[in-house]
């Protein structure tokens, strides 16, 4: 560790020419680069520095053994000497270089060791060291005992001057506020001070305690430095790490007295004068340590610094002293535990460290006490175990990081020490456990199961209690542990306890007797999980259950699969519960295969998961598939079979989960082929070897061939990242920085053999063009993963040749890439932009960076030479200036004529361009030469600094805002300047062409610009040392950045900005440079100052658009560095901003200070970086936002709202609701003990509100919403006694019940409940029943009808008194508004299944009332919601009856009704009801309003695809219904789709009854038209359409064989297609669908449980060929959807200009036009061979004329002729690449087929054609490779 001075100075020592000549000649060029990376050894990788320091100390790299001169071996010794000091903070690096000096100790030691005393002198002689060489000077007293011996020589100098540096730092503190270079410069030397006091303990601590050595020259020298120490401590600005660092040293102090007893009492003296009391006493050392008297009852201040000095003490105290009795009998240790237990019950800021201060205590008091140096059970059993348990309550479920585990983990201590303490007793493992631990059991019994806490108590538990009491007294338990599962955030700690409780269930059973007990206790609870309805639930019993059980006891494991195996092969079970039952039994047998070696088993099984819909499943089997015990095991047959089965149909999935996991699972797979190859080649197993290799190869021409233009995004993303890993795991690579599964160098050797056997061939021409062609991809992460894949592997030339490609070496290729590139980076696209920016960045790194062939850009910015020339750095600085000559050129055409730019000139992309060049060439970045490029980084950030500033001109032009224009006034900007510059130009009330083309290119270039500044000042700031950075660059950078953050409102630019700044706040923070560390301070403290003044004058948007982000990055940035000074200052400014007093007269156009402060601490406190730095601050904020409620400004109100809810998520974490249950966990004891200073302060709130009338809306206290909201999301109290502030809040809350806002009294009632103890809750709802029943206040009684209703909802059983009461007053109620008669029912409901039988009949027959005709006729106004709740509440409890009547009345409400249909269509997908479809059928045909009607045929639908029967009856009923309203299929509201319903259902239903005669064939055509039309729309309701081809999707199949009609083919046809579409659909639910139907029709898989949309396509098109092949309409509608002719003609049509902006996507995301076009050559392939076979000619070409097509394969020879390139050319578009394979796949089907209407003439001019098109080197690749695989596919 150096400074830069020195960094250069060792730089020179390593370049001087002596000392390399004890190495052999050919090695000094590589040893003198390796000791220059250890310059650098920050951005190096260690790994490799160590294994080549190893390679050439080992003598790999042979020391010269002849004779030298010693002045040479002494300059060696000095160049590994500075080099072990420059490197000794990391530990590995030092002792690798010390291995150097070894052999030169015994001749050359005194040279070593001078050596090392000359750098240590030359750290202490300086009096401004800096940090580095602080850190080195500790370092090195850690590590060398030469170091320390001179210390101790030197002693008074060593103190004098590390007192000097104590004492300047402090000052520079005390001066100013603590700066980020005076906390590293404070910070490095108290550790060497703690390294000093370790080191010379005897020559500094022990001088300070001795008073005879009062005269001795360095005695009063120490005692500053400790006072120094103290003064740290005492001082509130300093960060943890500097005071835990002097806690330690001042620890090691008082360790270090004569006696244990001067040493505590001088601890407890200094730690009373500093800690205690009002005010600390620091000035002097003796202050410190004088002995006076401290009030017995003093406050104990809450400080960090006194937690470190406790810290300190206990960590450095022997065992004696801790023991030592040093008053009334009590052992030191137990004295602070007093202390310790204050901490932890104070702030929260301070809550992580204290409780990591009560773990470290516990490990020193278990150890005294196992010991037996300390006896004290009776404070273990009194006061130890009480406070303990207090606060690991309070802290369970602590919002502060780490401070749950760290209580939890006390609680083991103090179960540890309670047996040590009780160890006589020695209880058998049969017995009971001891009272203390059943007693927590009980008291875990109580606490409801949503609380997280208890479970990691519960785990604590268990090896004290055993499973088998815990089980017996907690028989819920399994219950709720499943029940837990319901939930991410309970799953985990949940999990552990099963976890531990098996684990014990292990440890105390024998094996046998083991899986017997684990059976009865947990198989009937798993099975339920594995078989629950709910998703989450059963994803999590197979992700911690399963496989934990499996690793506890493998015998268990497997007895779980076989049963589950069982299961699946013996039981008839459900579709849904096989699926869920085949998921678990994946899941136990990949763990097994993980934990042992054994092959795969019951490979059908593993098969149906391979080809299931459900995406969990498929990643189990195919992870099992993958998976093995051992690393090196081959590829067996078996799964390479499979594997070659499945891997091509799961390309194309959209769930992204799938894709990480298939890739982490083939990642897996390749490493054990890798591994598993390299021992067979060793062993020379051929056959073995033969399929792993094999299996690669395919493999790669799997991903290469499905990487086609016109691919979705989800193939190409799919088998790009494939391909990246099967090159990282095939290819060593000596550059790689990665550890874990770090390829390694055997597979050199493989790849040998491989080479030798013709494979592999990974890195040809063909794959090369492939990933260029990807790089044009419209998404980003395609783009850059084709891009990055090219870089890493690919070597150019393209073609291979030893020079640039073409015949003539002149780089054809090359440079069309290039133009290509340059092209694309002037696109309007900002997808074009960025795939020219990166082939630009392609280009220069593999032709002008590797090969330096050097390029030269022609003026008009679209063609490139390529010139041969010696590679120099000349070739880098051509290419780089002729593209900022571009920019400059553009940049002038832009403040010329910027609307005619906007078309013609997007300055982003060469921007994007040259940016990628400089920072992502790593070629580039190298300490050596980037100064040479220097300049033009300064060329780029001052042209990105123009570009910004014209840009945001253009869009202020004629602003009246001073800095921040609105958008109305940038469009009028806009507007004048295009009308000044437009001659022909007309203003419309749409934006124009011209106008979005001007206003994005605004946008996108300041953005683009942004992004540019931020990673060059990356760059720049990195290197600053190198290339001279200067602090104007960096700051003016800094400026540019805060004036697109204050002066923008556009989102996009805002977040383009933000990751921009970022960038460059993150390395201001990492730099050591002094200058460029203090920049982002002023940033901050700038943009703080202008909030006040630029606020009271500019308008920003009511969110303060970019201005929170400046404040948030710059805060955030520095937390990442472990500090908080920034931020702290940030925040007081806030809050002192948004405490200012408003003016009089407040403007709204213009924002104001208050509303800027909320809105950046909304955005600070939603970030999650900095969350836990925050904490300790949300209690203010809380209620700084409180009070700002009520501030008189809109605004203001409008953005606390705004913060108030990131608080709530703050204060109580994401809101948590299972089933329909809100789960609050944090109850007022927690949240006084978290934030003390909140439940005071709403107590006064309330206090204050209801000195306002509450009843009257106008004047209600505006902090009630927020306060009544926080106490709201509470969870129950739970102690027996209440705290002080709970009853007068409960009194305050009750009051508001009556409030006539209806928001407020629901949070009342929630927040009253809360405050409610658990033991009152009965006699709390009776109270609340007693007054509602007095009182005659609608609103009060409707406040207490919602409270006792959750209240009740709390309890298991409800007594007799409180049921009849509410029955009572049921005549009372029904008179009363409808959302109190509502809640009512809604009360009554909930009481239901708590009562006895009698009176739930009661119940049932109250609420009967409320939808009686009587009631309704008694009430003067209708009451849908009191209806609504009564038919909860009887469809609840299954009385239908009354529902189905009130359809049939005219009375009723028609949303009632809906709310009944829908009810009752919900419990026929449920299977609950199934007895309504003549009464359906009534109501229906009754009904006319379309909503009702729509609704009723859903319903009958749902019913009719459960029962799948009618009656005769009912079926005429049906038949007039369809008649009726079959006009209206075609409809595209919901009735149209409920017809289409009806007519599958009506026409299925005529099938099954033998009514075939009824059948009409244009029904038939009408409905599967109306199928065919919907699936091919794009905003139609596509689930009906799968409705309708469940319902009788087969029944028309099978129909149709015996009706060969004409309509019923097209029927038939439309139906082929409309599946087609369904199975292609972007809805991931109606692909199931379809999936679901064609599985149904399968002879091969028809016994699955499901099967995958992929692989049903193709099972359609071979059950549509098989069955329908003797139809030649259905060839000809067959071969006219794969191509029309003259589609070619478009390959000559070019875009328009102004469509180029916006333009449709060719494919949807999950259908591909190229895929199907091979699907319909295959299809026609299949019908025709079917049709030859059986002799049937089919006629397919009427109304084509094959001479059509002739001229189309003549069209695209002359097209591909005229053509630059086969890399990238117009056939590369998605769109063209399809016409041309359509084509090319008719004529390949025309010319096997061989049709009588073509001539001889035909055919030879199609071979012709067809030959000439694909031995065209312009062709692209991908289209030869696409119709080799379909043709041969067949």
């Amino acid at each position: 560790m150096m400074d830069v001075g020195a960094k250069f100075d060792l730089k020179t020592l390593i370049e001087g020419t002596d000392w390399i000549h004890l190495f052999p000649a050919e090695n000094h060029k590589k040893i003198q680069q390796l000791f220059s990376n250890l310059v650098h050894y920050r951005t190096n990788d260690i790994h490799k520095l160590l294994r080549n320091l190893d390679d050439v100390q080992q003598g790999k790299i042979l020391t010269n053994k002849t004779a030298v001169d010693d002045s040479v071996v002494q300059k060696f010794i000095t160049v590994i000497i500075r080099l072990y000091c420059h490197c000794i903070e990391n530990i590995k690096l030092a002792r690798a270089l010390e291995k150097f000096l070894v052999p030169l100790k015994p001749d050359h030691g005194k040279i070593i060791e001078g050596e090392l005393q000359e750098f240590w002198g030359e750290i202490i002689d300086n009096p401004h060291p800096t940090v580095q060489n602080l850190t080195a000077a500790s370092c090195l007293l850690e590590q060398s005992e030469i170091i320390r011996g001179t210390a101790e020589q030197n002693m008074p100098g060593v103190l004098t001057w590390i007192l000097q540096q104590l004492t300047d730092v402090q000052h520079s503190i005390a001066s100013s506020e603590i700066g980020i270079e005076n906390y590293l410069t404070i910070s490095s030397i108290v550790k060497f001070v703690l390294q000093l006091f370790q080191s010379c303990s005897s020559t500094t601590c022990a001088v300070a305690w001795n008073d005879e050595t009062e005269d001795h020259p360095y005695h009063q020298i120490v005692k500053q430095i400790l006072l120094r120490l103290f003064q740290i401590l005492d001082n509130e600005t300093l960060s943890a790490d500097v005071k835990m660092l002097s806690g330690t040293a001042i620890g090691i102090f008082f360790a270090s007295a004569p006696t244990n007893h001067l040493s505590i009492r001088k601890f407890w003296t200094a730690f009373s004068n500093i800690f205690q009391g009002s005010r600390s006493h620091v000035s002097s050392f003796d202050e410190v340590m004088a002995e006076g008297e401290i009030e017995e009852h003093s406050l104990l201040q809450q400080r960090l610094g006194a937690i470190a000095m406790v810290k300190g003490m206990l960590a450095c105290s022997s065992d004696e002293c801790l023991a030592f009795h040093s008053k009334e009998y009590v052992p030191f240790c137990i004295e602070l535990f007093t202390v310790v237990h204050e901490y932890c019950m104070g702030p929260i800021s301070i809550r992580y460290h204290a409780f990591n201060l009560l773990q470290i205590w516990f490990s020193k008091f278990l150890h005294l006490i196992s010991s037996d140096a300390i006896q004290c059970k009776d404070f273990i059993q009194s006061y130890l175990m009480r406070t303990t348990l207090d606060i690991v309550r309070l802290n369970w479920d602590s919002p502060v990081d780490d401070v749950s585990e760290l209580a939890t983990g006390s609680l083991k201590c103090l179960f540890e020490v309670w047996e040590m303490a009780h160890k006589e007793k020695n209880r058998k493992s049969s017995e009971d456990p001891d009272s203390f631990y059943s007693s927590i059991l009980l008291k875990l019994k109580s606490v409801p199961w949503y609380i997280k806490g208890q479970y990691k108590v519960m785990s604590a538990l268990v090896p004290y209690v055993g499973s088998h009491y815990i089980i017996r007294e907690y028989p819920a338990l399994p219950e709720e542990l499943l029940k837990c599962l319901t939930s991410n955030y309970l799953a985990s700690a949940s999990a552990d306890v099963y976890k531990a409780l098996v684990a014990d269930l292990r440890t105390r059973t024998e094996e046998t007797e083991f899986i017997r007990s684990w059976e009865a206790m947990w198989w009937s609870t798993l099975i339920a999980g594995l078989l629950s309805d709910q998703t989450l639930q059963r994803n999590n019993i197979n992700q911690y259950w399963t496989p934990s059980t499996t690793k506890i006891s493998p015998d268990l494991g497997c007895y779980i699969q076989n049963k589950l195996g069982q299961l699946l092969t013996k039981e008839k079970c459900t579709t849904g519960d096989r699926s869920r039952l085949l998921f678990a039994y994946l899941c136990v047998s990949k763990v097994i295969r993980a934990t042992k070696v054994c092959a795969l088993q019951n490979v059908e099984l593993i098969r149906e998961g391979l080809y299931s819909y459900q995406d969990e499943i498929r990643s189990e089997a195919l992870g099992l598939v993958c998976v093995s015990h051992k690393k090196a095991e081959p590829l067996s047959k078996t799964e390479d079979t499979l594997l070659r089965e499945v891997l091509s149909q799961n390309l194309k999935i959209d769930s992204a989960p799938f894709r990480q996991h298939l890739v982490a699972h083939l990642k897996r797979l390749l490493m054990r082929v890798r591994d598993g190859a390299i021992a067979l080649i060793k062993s020379g197993d051929s056959n073995l070897l033969n399929v792993s290799l094999q299996f690669v190869e395919w493999l790669h021409t799997l991903c290469i061939d499905n990487l086609v233009p016109g691919a979705c995004y989800q193939r190409r993303k799919i088998c790009l990242e494939i391909l990246g890993i099967l090159y990282e795991t095939f290819q060593y690579n000596e550059k790689a920085k990665q550890r874990k599964s770090f390829t390694p160098e055997s597979t050199k050797r493989l790849n040998q053999h491989v080479k030798e056997k013709g494979l592999w061939d990974f890195f040809c021409s063909p794959s090369n063009a492939v990933l260029i062609t990807c790089m044009l991809d419209g998404a980003d992460d395609i783009q850059e993963l084709a891009c990055s894949l090219l870089l890493e592997y690919f070597t150019w030339p393209l073609d291979g040749s030893p020079g640039p490609s073409g015949d003539g070496f002149n780089g054809s290729t090359e440079c069309h890439l290039l133009t290509k590139a340059l092209q694309l980076s002037n696109s309007p696209k900002p997808y074009q932009c960025q795939s020219g920016a990166l082939l630009c960045k392609l280009v220069f790194s593999k032709c002008v960076l590797e090969n330096g062939w050097q390029f030269s850009i022609q003026s008009d910015h679209c063609t490139c030479d390529l010139t041969l020339t010696e590679k120099t750095g000349r070739q880098v600085d051509s290419f780089l200036c002729d593209l900022l000559k571009e920019v400059r050129e553009m940049l002038v055409q832009s403040q010329d004529a910027p609307v005619k730019a906007s078309k013609t000139v997007s300055i982003h992309g060469y921007v994007t361009a040259i940016t990628r060049c400089l920072t992502e060439c790593p070629q580039l970045l190298q300490h050596d030469s980037i100064a040479n490029f220097k300049e033009h980084y300064l060329s780029l950030v001052q042209l990105n600094t123009q570009i910004i500033q014209t840009m945001l001109g253009i869009m202020a032009r004629g602003s009246e805002s001073e800095g921040c224009p609105s958008f109305a006034e940038i469009g009028q900007a806009l507007e004048s300047l295009i009308l000044e510059n437009e001659e022909d130009y007309s203003q419309t009330e749409a934006l124009s062409g011209e106008h979005q083309y001007l206003l994005s290119w605004c946008w996108v270039n300041i953005k683009e610009s942004c992004l540019s500044l931020g990673h060059l000042s990356r760059v720049m700031i990195s290197f600053s040392d190198e290339m001279d950075t200067k602090v104007e660059v960096v700051q003016s950078v800094g400026d540019t950045f805060i004036r697109v953050l204050t002066q923008c409102r556009h989102r996009g630019v805002i977040e383009g900005c933000r990751a921009a700044f970022i960038l460059f706040c993150s390395e201001l923070f990492e730099t050591s440079n002094k200058d460029l560390i203090c920049i982002p301070q002023k940033i901050l403290c700038d943009s703080m100052e202008s909030l006040k003044v630029k606020a009271s004058s500019t308008s920003t948007t009511r969110k303060s658009a970019g201005l929170p982000v400046i404040i948030q990055s710059i805060v955030s940035c520095e937390r990442r560095t472990k500090k908080s000074e920034l931020m702290r200052t940030a925040l007081e400014g806030l809050f002192n901003m948004a405490e200012l007093p408003l003016d009089k007269s407040i403007d709204d156009r213009h924002d104001l200070p208050q509303v800027h402060a909320l809105n950046i601490l909304k955005c600070l406190y939603g970030d999650s970086g900095l969350h836990e730095a925050l904490m300790q601050f949300i209690g203010k904020a809380v209620i700084l936002v409180v009070e700002q409620f009520g501030s008189p400004a809109w605004s203001i109100r409008n953005a606390a709202t705004r913060l108030f809810s990131v608080l709530m998520t703050r204060l109580f974490g994401q809101k948590k609701i299972i089933g329909s249950q809100a789960c609050n966990t944090k109850s007022l004891s927690e949240l006084s003990a978290h934030y003390p200073e909140l439940v005071p302060f709403l107590l006064q709130s309330l206090e204050n509100a209801l000195q306002r009338e509450i009843t009257a809306i106008d004047s209600l206290h505006p902090s009630l919403f927020p306060v009544l909201t926080i106490l709201s999301n509470m969870g129950r109290l739970d102690q027996e006694s209440e705290s002080s502030e709970a009853l007068p809040l409960r009194s305050f809350v009750k009051t508001l019940l009556r409030s006539p806002v209806y928001y407020l009294r629901q949070l009342s009632a929630a927040a009253y409940v809360s405050l409610v103890p658990q033991k009152i809750t009965m006699n709390t709802a009776k109270e609340l029943l007693s007054e509602l029943k007095q009182s005659n206040k609608s609103n009060f009684i409707h406040g207490a009808l919602v409270s006792v209703e959750m209240l009740i909802n709390s309890c298991n059983e409800i007594p007799e008194e409180v049921t009849n009461t509410l029955l009572n007053i049921q005549s009372s109620v029904a008179g009363l508004p409808d959302l109190v008669s509502a809640q009512y029912v809604h009360l009554l409901c909930s009481l239901i299944d708590k009562t006895n039988q009698t009176t739930k009949s009661k119940i049932l027959g109250t609420v009967k009332q409320f939808c009686s005709d009587a009631h309704r006729k008694e009430q003067k106004m209708p009451k849908p919601l009191t209806e609504k709740a009564s038919v909860d509440c009887l469809i609840q409890n299954e009385h239908y009856s009354v529902c189905v009547e009130m359809l049939t009345l005219g009375e009723v409400d028609a949303d009632v009704k809906l709310y009944v249909i829908e009810a009752f269509t919900t419990l026929i997908r449920e299977d609950k009801i199934s007895e309504t479809l003549p009464q359906l059928l009534k109501c229906t045909q009754a009904e006319n309003y379309p909503p009702l009607k729509s609704a009723l045929l859903s319903c009958m639908t749902a019913l009719y695809m459960k029962q799948r029967t009618m009656n005769k009856s009912d079926l005429g009923l049906l038949k007039e219904i369809w008649q009726q309203n079959k006009h209206r299929i075609l409809d595209r509201g919901v009735l149209g789709v409920g017809v289409l319903e009806l007519g599958s259902v009506y026409l299925d239903a005529c099938i099954l009854n033998e009514q075939t005669r009824e059948v009409d064939d244009q029904d038939v055509l009408l409905i599967c038209d109306a199928m065919y039309q919907i699936s091919s729309s794009v905003d139609r309701c596509k689930q009906a359409v799968c409705h309708c081809l469940a319902i009788f999707g087969q029944a028309v199949l099978r129909l149709s064989q015996q009706r060969k009609g004409e309509l019923f083919l097209s029927s038939v046809i439309k139906l082929f297609f409309c599946v087609w579409n369904l199975v292609q659909d972007d809805d991931t639910d109606v692909r199931v669908h379809a999936a679901n139907f064609i599985a149904s029709l399968s002879q091969e898989f028809n016994q699955y449980a499901s099967l995958q949309c992929n692989i049903c396509l193709q099972e359609w098109i071979s059950y549509f060929s098989g069955h329908f092949w003797w139809s030649s309409e259905v060839v000809r509608e067959t071969f006219l959807k794969l191509y029309q002719p003259g589609s070619v003609l478009q390959l000559s049509v070019k875009p328009q200009k102004g469509k180029q902006l916006y333009e449709a996507e060719d494919n949807s995301f999950y259908s591909e036009a190229i895929f199907n076009a091979g699907y319909l050559f295959q299809m026609l392939q299949k019908l025709l061979a079917l049709g030859n076979t059986n002799e049937v000619t089919h006629s397919y070409m009427q109304g084509i004329n094959v001479q059509d097509i002739v001229q189309d394969l003549q069209f695209v020879e002359a097209y591909l002729n005229q053509l630059d390139s086969s890399v990238i050319n117009d056939v590369c578009e998605p769109a063209n690449l399809r016409t041309v394979v359509q084509l090319l796949l008719t004529v390949q089907l025309l010319l096997d087929e061989k049709p009588a209407c073509l001539s001889e003439e035909n055919i030879s001019q199609m071979n012709a054609g067809y030959n000439n098109i694909m031995t065209n080197k312009k062709i692209p690749w991908s289209v030869q490779s696409f119709l080799r695989n379909t043709i041969c596919l067949i």
